[in-house]
């Protein structure tokens, strides 16, 4: 299968379609955190009473804002290959970020919200992080396993 890529379009030479690729730029990098905090934000409101932590895979986040951003399901990474590659590299880089600070935090409305991170695991490039609700006011720390 042959195909021929033009700007944001690629050519199928196989099933002769034109696929219109998504541009990536900077500024739609940027709703990535958004994307994150949000999930975050659902998980805890529903496990309120439990203090399992919360585990996220980069892959699963780029998967989250791709389908909510224009839409395409996972199933057609295939077809906007360029556009899965792009997103997912960003995530690992933001979850390495938020693993080396060790915390996120971020203020909504009246609440506060304060997530220690720590490194669950790594599997294929895929990076996945723990997130541990802690009340504002203290400070977390990794328990000794």
């Amino acid at each position: 299968m042959t195909r021929i890529r033009l700007d944001l379009h690629t050519f199928s030479e196989r099933t002769k379609s034109s696929i219109h690729e998504p541009e990536v730029t900077p500024s739609i990098l940027a709703g990535l955190p958004e994307c994150l905090r949000g999930t975050l934000l659902a998980c805890a409101k529903r496990q309120e009473m439990r203090r399992k932590p919360i585990l996220v895979s980069s892959n699963s986040l780029a998967n989250r804002f791709i389908l909510s951003r224009w839409g395409i399901r996972p199933s057609q990474r295939r077809r906007y290959r360029n556009l899965f590659t792009t997103i997912r590299k960003q995530c690992r880089v933001i979850f390495n970020h938020y693993l080396t600070r060790g915390r996120i935090e971020w203020q909504d409305g009246s609440a506060r919200y304060v997530f220690g991170i720590y490194k669950f695991d790594e599997i294929r490039g895929n990076l996945i992080l723990g997130f541990v609700l802690t009340p504002p006011d203290s400070e977390w720390t990794l328990p000794m396993r």
